[in-house]
């Protein structure tokens, strides 16, 4: 493939062009519909839309997109990023030429975007692509994806009594209260509130996420999102968690009721994902017989203002709908 390239920011009318290099470049995930497109980039909770494209005449030939998100660090609010299409054409994987688009791309969007004061920036790009971020693009290794894994049967723990945990089809406002009493705990993590999780399961155009919530004395005490597949087609996932990591009561009824749908619905395997190093981790260990399973999904990051990544690695809530992928 010869000719010079233009790098340039994403414009309307290139939509056709980034979706067949997306069809190109990620063989292994279904292609992606202009659906999909509006509801990730246009309709986000920021409505901002962050990509750079080398193009080629018709043809895009690299794109570096990022997913703005509302975090907070430390519990203070910041802007972050999710590295979500990190690609090159496929013919021009393993030489010089595919490296130096993605060197191009990714430099162009550093100077495009990144002088708001974003905190931190995350991805899970494809090993060739996170080599060439390692060494010219100021990226980092945060640490490895290992996931929590256990059957279904027995189930972990009894349901409390009253408590009822029922699917429902979008979160309301009271999620906003928990999320007033849940975050602060958590320190750094994205912002999961009703705006945030009703777009990135209730919305999405894709995927048939199941939305459960417990409630007691008509109380919302805890919210968790499941889906079939994942990372791989056989378990259910836990993509979202959130309760007070004190409430073991609303945690055993929300996790009796998973484990229960996975065994309905005929999962081998419940999986999740939290760090290690957060006392839900450790807990779902030794309390209800989780095992840590490692995957080949390993997480990259940029941060500024000095947060290291030990720190991150240690203070970073994160789950499976923190990787945009699922």
């Amino acid at each position: 493939m010869s000719g010079s390239s233009e790098i340039r920011p994403f414009l309307p009318g290139d939509e056709d062009a980034l979706l067949a290099l997306h069809a190109r470049a990620f063989t292994g995930q279904p292609p992606r519909t202009r659906r999909h497109f509006d509801w990730k980039f246009r309709a986000n909770p920021l409505g901002a839309l962050e990509i750079i494209v080398a193009m080629q005449a018709e043809r895009c030939l690299a794109v570096y997109a990022v997913l703005p998100q509302r975090c907070q660090l430390e519990g203070e609010p910041c802007l972050a990023g999710l590295q979500t299409d990190l690609a090159v054409d496929p013919d021009l994987r393993g030489g010089l030429g595919g490296s130096r688009l993605i060197l191009a791309v990714g430099e162009t969007y550093q100077r495009t975007y990144l002088g708001d004061g974003r905190k931190l920036e995350w991805g899970f790009p494809e090993p060739h692509l996170q080599r060439v971020c390692l060494a010219h693009l100021k990226v980092g290794v945060l640490r490895d994806v290992n996931l929590l894994v256990r059957e279904p049967e027995p189930a972990p723990v009894a349901a409390p009594p009253g408590f009822e945990v029922r699917t429902i089809a979008r979160f309301g406002p009271d999620l906003d209260r928990l999320w007033s009493r849940v975050g602060p705990a958590l320190g750094t993590s994205t912002i999961r509130d009703t705006r945030q999780l009703n777009w990135r399961y209730a919305d999405h155009p894709d995927v048939a996420y199941t939305l459960l919530e417990a409630r007691s004395a008509g109380a919302l005490r805890g919210v968790a999102v499941v889906r079939a597949g994942g990372l791989d087609p056989r378990p259910l996932s836990l993509m979202d968690w959130l309760v007070p990591d004190e409430d073991e009561e609303c945690e055993a009824a929300l996790l009796a009721e998973v484990c229960a749908q996975a065994a309905r619905r005929g999962h081998g395997y419940v999986v999740a994902w939290f760090p290690l190093f957060f006392p839900v981790a450790r807990r779902w260990q030794r309390r209800f017989g989780f095992f840590v399973h490692p995957t080949q999904l390993q997480e990259s990051y940029r941060a500024r203002g000095g947060t290291g990544r030990r720190w991150l690695d240690e203070h970073w809530y994160q789950t499976l709908g923190d990787v945009d992928s699922l």
